[in-house]
């Protein structure tokens, strides 16, 4: 049986002398794995249906619930992802959020139009990429359940002006007569940027790697995902201050 699906490649592992074994995150039927022979020869016909990043429409081959990829049409490689280092890892970290939370055969037609604006923003935008990233996890977030709660403080709902305190475990923020012993004080400008982010402004790259930072504390103690594509985009932040 023949089937066509819209999907993206979120990795490979190598299979035989020249096959890979891909994972493939589609539209129509969530994650998907299949085979795609030959593709480690070089000038390989299908070479680039089997790079991570890659957006295409692929046809498999169906016998027993198995796939093999006999084709493919490019939409997009997202090819800038590839020539700087900070839209690198953060398209790596959306791929990696998509691998970590997406359930193999569940379709998710709202996450994966989030990906893909995601993976446009980062490649061809004219703001930052970290910011794109930014407002990726934030939707996403919210998408898998885990959405954080920036509507004041999570407690008695006021407004929080002043000192402000993180509950990684509830994903709400917290005005300093509400603080518990599970709370982290966060510098107010982080928050701030985080809402911002959220109603569509843009923020300067100093309170964007803040916003991702407090991001990775979260995605770490709430869900207990490590994303290492952020763990490298947060290091090469500390090495450029």
């Amino acid at each position: 049986m023949e089937e066509k699906l819209n999907g993206i490649v979120l990795g490979g592992v190598s299979y035989g002398e020249n096959d890979k074994i891909l994972n493939i995150f589609t539209l129509e039927k969530g994650t998907v794995s299949a085979k795609i022979k030959g593709v480690k020869k070089g000038g390989a016909k299908l070479k680039f249906a089997a790079e991570r990043f890659c957006f295409a429409e692929f046809v498999f081959s169906v016998k027993s619930d198995k796939r093999t990829v006999t084709g493919a049409s490019l939409i997009d490689s997202f090819y800038p992802v590839r020539e700087d280092l900070v839209k690198f890892y953060c398209a790596g970290t959306v791929i990696e959020f998509i691998k970590r939370f997406e359930i193999e055969n569940i379709v998710s037609a709202d996450m994966f139009a989030l990906t893909v604006s995601a993976l446009k923003k980062i490649a061809y935008g004219n703001d930052s990429p970290r910011v794109a990233l930014i407002e990726f996890l934030l939707s996403a977030l919210k998408t898998v359940g885990y959405g954080l709660n920036l509507e004041g403080c999570h407690v008695c709902g006021n407004h929080i002006d002043g000192r402000i305190f993180f509950d990684c475990f509830s994903g709400g923020f917290s005005c300093e007569n509400h603080k518990d012993g599970f709370s982290r004080e966060i510098n107010y400008a982080t928050y701030l940027a985080l809402r911002n982010v959220e109603d569509g402004e843009t923020v300067g790259e100093f309170n964007a790697v803040r916003c991702l930072r407090l991001l990775d504390f979260y995605l770490i103690n709430k869900p207990e995902e490590k994303l290492n594509s952020l763990k490298e985009l947060l290091q090469l932040a500390t090495e450029e201050e």
